[in-house]
């Protein structure tokens, strides 16, 4: 028997949903609200955008567009994400000035989204056991503008009890990725019983660990693209057994305009728990998605909370000179970052956060807030993601792009300037360089040769853009 018959029985529509596993993903995105609106953003895209019923900024795309190379995508006003992959962070509900952790936040795609629905206010933990797809991740961090964020690298089961608690948890667990067959076809041919009972143990050693950290009356969320029950209900229905009643229970989750079902409450004749039906199970057919489990519990208020309590480590800031120089050199005014601690986080990088944006006490953190400066050279260097944020408020040496210089630029390709976009130059050094009102990053102003050197960062770079 084909391995994925054995889910029969949980779908009424299943030549459907055998269809649908064979249609490729619509294209979706997010709009960023740090950045821009929809209805900015329409007016630059070159194609027409699908309202989503359940989500007023989020869209879908035509398929034979390309979105990611399209420069608005560049200047961080929207983020490429999978429709039913939006959903968890809708659930989890961030609020500007709380405490979220995301235990499991590779590739970031939720983190930004919760970073970016708390409007860059409070602190967002984004840990991954997984260092190099963090590193990828902070790519799309900074693209987005995003300085609310602090990385971190455990393994998540044993994330640290020194970051104190959480208003709010995230858990997107590994999982067998059965609901992501649309994009990768072998994900099912993969499938097996045995892997997914694998991948059960360290779910629960993760939501126990999201529990643990989590504040009285605070909100988790677990969430896996995957069919298999052995890795959701089964995985829900045994910590909500060991917690108790008094300790966690399970909220009703629901999206008004996008199609679920309910969570299962019997597999292969054994009966789990009657509020499973709280949770929701999202298969492909029903909204033209991939496939996800979501569950939504809530953590008892008489519980206790973990100890120690929720110190902050004293951060080494450092203001000056830099922001004298940034100042001098691009007509920011000090008022404009007195909100914000500059900080050294090594020898050669200053990093920014927000006054409030402290990293919790002995949390090895790997980095904190936003990149800000390069200052190990003769002339410190505002890096591309400070820029993007900050460009728009420079009233000098800054320069306004036309579009083939703007494909030029992200091709980290030297380009010619006239006079007159030179006009607000000072004389050779770095510029802040604009396109149709938005910050694209930094290049270097050679004024004896009318010609900007692009500092596009090398893991950006996009050959061919629309404009």
């Amino acid at each position: 028997m084909n391995y994925i018959e054995r889910y029969r029985p949980l779908v009424a529509d299943w030549d459907e949903f055998l269809a649908a596993v064979q249609r490729p993903l619509p294209t979706t995105i997010w709009v960023n609200p740090l950045k821009t609106t929809p209805e900015q953003l329409a007016t630059l895209l070159p194609v027409p955008m699908q309202p989503m019923p359940w989500q007023a900024n989020a869209f879908r795309l035509p398929a034979d567009f390309q979105p990611g190379l399209h420069w608005t995508y560049l200047a961080g006003l929207f983020h490429l994400q999978e429709e039913v992959s939006m959903l968890p962070v809708m659930l989890l509900d961030p609020q500007p000035g709380e405490r979220i952790l995301d235990l499991c936040a590779a590739p970031g795609n939720k983190t930004a989204q919760i970073g970016a629905a708390m409007h860059n206010e409070g602190l967002v933990i984004a840990n991954d056991r997984d260092i190099s797809r963090m590193r990828a991740a902070r790519q799309n961090l900074d693209r987005l503008g995003l300085l609310n964020i602090t990385t971190t690298t455990y393994d998540g089961s044993n994330f640290s009890k020194h970051a104190g608690t959480f208003d709010r948890i995230l858990v997107d667990a590994p999982c067998s990725c059965e609901g992501t067959c649309r994009k990768d076809p072998s994900a099912l041919q993969k499938a097996s019983l045995n892997g997914s009972l694998k991948m059960a143990g360290p779910q629960k050693a993760l939501l126990r660990k999201a529990v643990q950290l989590c504040r009285p009356g605070g909100r988790i969320v677990y969430a896996t693209c995957t069919f298999a029950p052995e890795e959701n209900e089964l995985v829900i229905d045994a910590i909500l057994r060991e917690a108790g009643p008094d300790a966690l229970r399970l909220l009703p989750a629901h999206i008004p305009g996008f199609a679920t079902s309910p969570g299962i409450t019997e597999w292969q004749g054994d009966s789990l728990r009657e509020e499973l039906r709280l949770a929701l199970r999202i298969w492909p057919q029903q909204n033209d998605t991939g496939g996800f489990f979501i569950a939504v519990l809530e953590k008892g208020t008489a519980v206790s909370p973990i100890t120690p309590s929720d110190n902050t480590a004293p951060l080494d800031i450092e203001p000056e000179p830099w922001l004298t120089i940034l100042c001098e050199r691009y007509g920011f005014t000090p008022a404009q970052f007195s909100s914000y601690h500059l900080f050294r986080w090594s020898r050669k990088r200053l990093y920014l956060a927000q006054q409030h944006h402290l990293p919790p006490s002995k949390l090895n953190a790997d980095t904190i807030g936003l990149h800000f400066m390069n200052v190990d050279g003769k002339y410190p260097k505002l890096t591309t993601a400070a820029a993007m944020i900050f460009g728009h408020l420079a009233t000098r040496n800054t320069i306004d792009l036309e579009p083939e210089q703007v494909a030029n630029y992200v091709a980290r390709h030297d380009f010619k300037i006239s006079a007159t976009q030179a006009s607000h130059c000072t004389g050779t050094g770095y510029i802040i360089l604009r396109y149709q009102g938005f910050t694209m990053g930094v290049g270097v102003y050679r004024a004896h040769a009318g010609l900007v050197e692009s500092l596009y960062p090398k893991g950006w770079i996009r050959e061919n853009i629309y404009t």
